[in-house]
């Protein structure tokens, strides 16, 4: 045999032996398969060792189908003493023997399972398995990853089987519910050309009703086909469509407690899957859901109508995908201020490639990612900040993913807020742009619009900004977080902040920082407080600080560490403030005035404040180079004073608790340097000690009292020091006081202000507002004085001067020549108005001066200072030797000349004192002539006066009492007129007239008005009992008047004069006076001769009446110039002289003359007068004329005169016509008639020597008389 054969007969007979002993294989694989159930116990142990639980097989076979392998199992069971595990009933199973050898997995050609049941148990850490001691052989992800690759070769796996799945279930049972997932049919199967997948799935639970059992929550279907590769080189498509009708009770059953609950669902899900080339290549998604209501907590969500849409494609051995979905309204517990932005973003990019992952969305509310921040996919680094700044706004934009397992987030925020946390800041709205990477962030941010800024351990409020610029970084180490805020840049109210702020914060400790600078704070419009960090200052440096502290700083600068938790004990804060200050003001203390328009450095540091003040004015006083510190409530200043006279009296006035009101009414100008020291406990008051020190350089000071005697030119030093409540004031100071040097010792309040000067009497004049020039001859001369002020126990003044300089002209006693002491004391006592004054031995007073003054004067050597008890009134005692009332008058006249006095009665004061006058003198004098004893005694309280006059010139009493409706009530008892008679105050006296009588024939005065102030003078009443003239007594005199404004009425007026009784009344009104008299009464001789006139007529009835108007005052009655009827009736009289002053008054009456011109003389007859037995006759006066108005009668026994015409008053003529009747009787010779008819033998015989032979043949003559009246012509008329 060749080699050939050999080979070849080897090699069949090798094959030979193989298929030999894969016959014998076979044969002991197909006689082991017949032994399949001696192997169940052997397979139930080997589970129960795999999966913990009990494991029951009740039927187990294996068998060959051509060369697939096939596994016929039934009755196989899985439980635990508490609950079912597995169930499956039956099971066919043929193994693709070649497709398996080839795919290196088990491929099923026909798989049949039916009425599997698996039960799934919600464990206690929330995920899903078998209780203990089972074990679940599945291995379920918590967290799965995404793996393409491994997606496509399980799809590409499940794809190659061939399945069958009938009545199967998936039982999960949740804590508090249980769900199944029911499978009626699941069916995998096709051809090498073409595989198909399709089945449904229904979910089921306790609340589903019978039928809605058959309604499928999924259908699934897809195809396969292989590629040019083969099998592995596959397309596929797949489609799901998911009905959420049943998503609450699934989302029930798997949610999570940190997952939010699925109150209501609707709507289908789809997804379209395509695989190319055995890889997944695309997969699209439809969801329609009308309405899905989500709920946690108190957070909760309604989403109606969405609709969205969404796209994988992919790219290398990653993706992207994009989904696009909306709802039509979203409901949700949104907090206050969200913006108006979508609560969930509208659009969604993602990316992935192996090992990383990237996601970017559209704008959506950020307080929607806050609120369910614990059901989205975030890092630490930013859940932890949601969670701890809650913040709120609008998301622009984010992008997150992960590479290398690191993760990365970038945020655009606009209108962004966020709340503090521990003490790192909060606030908002802001944009920002945040990055976060892993557990590390970084948030950049800016606003140029109004936002706020709050450092709630720091400030009382949030910050409010203007713009914002910053960045603030954040680090999450475990429990530990670390916050830094840097490049600051804030506009804070007007005012530029820059700097940053830190945080550490762990295990309970940690730290804040705070380290920024200020630029331009306006602490005048904005409280300090709200500038400073008020939590973390001193309890009393913020009270201080609160009150009324602020100013403007340009710059500065503030450095705080605030321990936070468990470190804040024994640790304090540490805070550092510097503030550069211009218009600052600050308080010195509770009460005291504020310091103003301060200029300098503020600092604070470790509970101390300090100032370096540059300038600083405090109601007007100027402050330099001064230092101002508080620490520990204790408050020093030092520095340097300026101030005008008036502000430093405003300054010390507004001192707290120390009574200054003495120098309220003090005024001074001029300039004050000083110094100032001050300390003071805050809250002790009692311990301030303050030294003022000044050097006054003042043009004038002066207090109200005495405004008109200011000091002026007034240099020197003086030292305020106070101590508590004490104070005390010291120096010297020097100046002028009317026109005179003054000095002034200093030591109050222990011994007081001593002083000394000279004075001019002309200033003291000044001081009194009397012009010097009028007083010279008076008082004139300069006298040197001393002074003390006392303040303490009580304020006490005294002054001393001997007047040695001073010369005095007035009257006696208070003459006095220039070289001749007189001691002047004043002395008082301010705080219970005390007050002795003296001068020499002829003035004394003792007063108390107050609300009332009460005391006594005594005037005279004589005289001695009563006794007035307390509240007892002014007693007024005057008793001089001799009081010549003219001297004084002549004396005190240049002092009232051009004074201004008002026009009218001198006003009776109103005295809130009783006052009583007494004035006793034995020689009341005038010109150098004793007129007599005086004394005088008055009483006045309120306005009530009630005076009582006696002596030898006047005696009687003086009562006014204005609540009566005469007020004024005079009453004379006597008066001894001759004494006054003479009395004149010139040098020179003017001739007399020969009677008063005469006075009329002066020349008229100017008319006088009645005045105004009329109707001032009170109403009242005049009675004179009895006025002694030239031995006569006159009256008694009654007369009432009433006044008015510009108005006097003098009604009734009641006059007796011997028998005549003179009553009527006269009105005085603007320019006019009006009189109406009435005479009565016996003989008119007897009213004559009581006013010491020579008698020319004596009546025994005498009866007149005048009515008379005139221009002027009733003083000033002319008949020239009045207007107004006479009417007279006189009977049984005699005419005694025809040449009396009285008859010279009428020229009609004027006999004398007439008498005269008639040529004859009667000396022998008329010795006795001429008797009448009536005169009779009435007249009226107007425009200077007398006219009778019918014939002036006289009836005489003898014969009759008639008068007719007038009397020309401004010229003084007579125009008149004389009538004289005359009875003729031969047997009556004239001689009998003249002696027994005296009247009537005048007139014959005035007729028989004119008229010789013609009287016997007339009885009437009648003539004419004109002319002067003091030298008329008569001219016979005829018979």
């Amino acid at each position: 045999m060749t080699p050939v054969a050999y080979l070849l007969r080897g090699l069949l007979m090798l094959v030979a032996a193989l298929l030999a002993l894969i016959a014998v294989a076979l044969l002991v694989l197909r006689l082991s398969f017949s032994q399949a159930d001696s192997l169940i116990p052997s397979i139930e142990s080997l589970l129960e060792t795999h999966i913990g639980a009990p494991v029951s097989i009740e039927h187990l076979s294996l068998s060959l189908e051509r060369n697939d392998l096939v596994l016929r199992l039934e009755g196989l069971t899985a439980s635990t003493d508490q609950a079912p595990l597995l169930t499956l009933p039956s099971a066919y199973l043929r193994l693709d023997t070649w497709a398996s050898l080839k795919a290196f997995a088990p491929i099923f050609s026909d798989a049949r399972i039916s009425e599997l049941d698996v039960h799934l148990y919600q464990l206690d850490d929330g995920s899903w398995g078998w209780p203990d001691p089972a074990t679940l052989p599945l291995l379920f992800a918590q967290e799965p990853s995404v793996d393409l690759n491994r997606i496509d070769r399980w799809t590409a796996l499940v794809l190659k089987q061939r399945l069958w799945l009938r009545d199967s279930q998936l039982t999960l049972h949740g804590r508090e519910q249980t769900l199944a997932l029911n499978a009626p049919r699941l069916l995998l199967g096709g051809s090498d050309e073409l595989a198909r997948f399709e089945g449904t799935v229904n979910i089921l639970d306790a609340d589903t009703p019978a039928d809605q059992r058959a309604l499928p929550a999924l259908i699934v279907q897809a195809e396969m086909q292989p590629g040019p590769g083969g099998p592995s080189d596959f397309s596929a498509a797949v489609q799901l469509e998911l009905q959420l009708d049943h998503l609450v009770a699934l989302g029930d059953v798997f949610r999570a407690d940190h997952m939010p609950y699925i109150e209501q669902a609707g709507g289908s899900v789809r997804l379209w899957g395509e695989w190319f080339g055995g890889r997944l290549d695309r997969v699209r998604a439809g969801v329609g859901i009308p309405q899905l209501t989500l709920r946690q907590q108190e957070q909760f969500a309604v989403l109606r109508d969405i609709q969205a849409s969404g796209e994988w494609e992919r790219d290398g051995d990653g993706g992207e995908a994009w989904l696009s979905g909306d709802a039509k309204s979203v409901e949700w517990a949104q907090p206050d201020n969200v913006s108006e932005g979508p609560a969930l973003p509208r659009h969604w990019y993602l990316t992935h490639q192996p090992g990383r992952w990237a996601l970017r969305t559209s704008a959506f509310e950020l307080a929607s990612l806050t609120a369910w921040r614990e059901y989205a996919f975030l890092p630490e680094s930013l859940t932890r900040v949601l969670q701890t700044l809650s913040p709120s706004g609008q998301v622009k934009g984010i992008a997150l993913g992960q590479r290398d397992g690191h993760w990365g987030v970038d945020v655009a925020l606009n209108d962004v807020s966020v709340e503090p946390w521990q003490q790192a800041p909060g606030g908002g709205p802001l944009d920002a742009w945040v990055q976060a990477r892993d557990r590390r962030g970084r948030v950049t941010f800016s606003s140029d619009g109004d936002s706020q800024l709050n450092f709630p351990g720091v400030f009382a409020e949030p910050m409010a900004l203007r713009h914002a610029r910053g960045m603030v970084e954040w680090v999450y180490d475990g429990p530990n977080t670390m916050v830094s805020g840097r490049e600051l840049d804030i506009d804070w109210n007007g005012a530029e902040i820059t700097g940053g702020f830190g945080l550490i914060n762990g295990q309970g400790r940690g730290q804040f920082g705070l380290n920024i600078d200020f630029a331009n704070v306006d602490a005048i419009a904005t409280p300090l407080p709200q500038w400073l960090p008020v939590k973390v200052l001193d309890e009393g440096l913020l009270e201080w600080l609160s009150n009324d502290v602020g100013g403007v700083v340009p710059s500065g600068s503030l450095r705080l560490g605030l321990p936070i938790g468990e470190n804040r004990s024994g640790n304090p804060p540490t805070v550092a403030l510097a503030l550069d200050i211009e218009q600052g003001f600050l308080p010195i203390g509770e009460g005291w005035p504020m310091i103003e328009d301060v200029a300098g450095r503020l600092s604070f540091k470790g509970q101390t404040l300090s100032a370096r003040v540059d300038r600083a004015q405090s109601l007007g006083v100027q402050a330099r180079d001064g230092e101002v510190t508080l620490e520990d409530d204790h408050l020093a200043v030092d520095g340097e004073l300026a101030s005008s006279a008036a502000s430093m009296i405003d300054f010390i006035q507004a001192i707290p608790e120390v009574d200054t009101s003495f120098l309220s009414d003090v005024r001074a100008s001029g300039e004050v340097d000083g110094d100032l020291q001050l300390t003071l406990e805050l809250d002790e008051p009692d311990t301030l000690a303050l030294d003022i020190t000044a050097r006054p350089s003042l043009s004038r000071l002066s207090h109200a009292a005495f405004a008109q005697a200011p000091l002026t030119d007034i240099g020197g030093e003086l030292n305020w020091q106070q101590r508590g409540e004490r104070f005390a004031l010291l120096g010297n100071a020097q100046g002028r006081l009317l026109d005179g040097p003054v000095r002034a010792d200093f030591d109050v309040p222990e011994s007081g202000i001593s002083l000394g000067g000279v004075v001019d009497t002309g200033e003291l004049f000044t001081l009194a507002g009397v012009d010097p020039q009028r007083t010279n001859a008076l008082l004139n001369g300069r006298a040197d004085w001393n002074g003390h002020i006392r303040l303490e126990p009580s304020i006490w003044l005294g002054f001393q001067s001997d007047l040695v300089g001073v010369e005095s002209r007035l009257p006696a006693p208070f003459n006095k020549s220039r070289g001749t002491p007189w001691p002047l004391e004043i002395e008082g006592e301010v705080e219970n108005g005390a007050l002795h004054a003296r001068l020499g031995e002829v003035v004394e007073a003792r007063l108390r001066l107050g609300d009332a003054v009460d005391g006594a004067v005594a005037i005279g050597r004589a005289a001695t200072l009563p006794e007035v008890p307390p509240g007892g009134g002014l007693a007024l005692q005057a008793n001089l030797a001799r009081l010549d009332v003219l001297d004084w008058q002549r004396a005190l006249a240049p002092l009232t000349e051009g004074s201004g006095q008002r026009e009218g009665p001198p006003e009776i004061p109103r005295f809130d004192t009783p006052v009583s006058l007494m004035l006793d003198t034995p020689c009341l004098s005038a010109n150098q002539r004793c007129l007599g004893a005086l004394s005088l005694s008055a009483q006045l309280a309120d306005q009530t006066l009630d005076a009582r006059v006696g002596g030898d010139i006047v005696s009687g009493r003086v009562a006014y009492q204005p609540a009566l409706e005469r007020p004024l009530d005079i009453t004379v008892a006597s008066l001894d007129a001759d004494r006054l008679v003479g009395l004149s105050l010139g040098s020179e006296s003017a001739p007399a007239p020969d009677s008063w009588l005469a006075a009329v024939e002066t020349s008229p005065p100017e008319v006088f008005s009645a005045p105004a102030w009329l109707g001032d003078v009170p109403n009242g009443r005049l009675r004179l009992a009895e006025v002694s003239l030239h031995d006569h007594r006159i009256g008694p005199l009654t007369a009432y008047w009433q006044t008015g404004e510009r108005r006097f009425a003098l009604s009734p007026v009641g006059l007796t004069l011997g028998e005549l009784s003179l009553t009527g009344e006269l009105f005085w009104q603007d320019h006019q006076t009006r009189a109406d008299i009435a005479v009565r009464g016996g003989d008119l001789g007897t009213a004559l001769e009581e006013l010491g006139q020579p008698v020319p007529m004596t009546s025994r009835v005498t009866r007149a009446n005048a009515s008379l108007e005139w221009l002027g005052a009733p003083w000033q009655v002319d008949l020239a110039r009045a207007t107004g009827e006479l009417d007279t009736d006189i009977r049984d009289g005699r005419f005694l002289s025809m040449n009396s002053p009285s008859a010279k008054l009428v020229g009609l009456l004027n006999f004398d003359n007439l008498l005269r011109r008639l040529r004859l003389d009667f000396t022998d007859i008329t010795g006795e007068g001429m008797a009448f037995d009536r005169l009779k006759g009435s007249a009226t006066v107007a425009g200077g004329r007398l006219t009778l108005r019918e014939p002036l009668q006289i009836e005489a026994p003898a014969a009759t005169l008639r008068f007719n015409g007038h009397v020309n008053l401004l010229q003084r003529e007579l125009d008149q016509h004389l009538g004289v009747t005359l009875p003729v009787s031969q047997t009556l010779p004239i001689a009998a008639l003249a002696v027994g008819a005296p009247v009537a033998g005048a007139a014959l015989f005035v007729a028989d020597q004119l008229f010789g032979e013609t009287l016997n043949r007339a009885t009437t003559l009648h003539f004419r008389v004109q002319g002067p009246w003091t030298s008329p012509r008569v001219t016979l008329k005829g018979p």
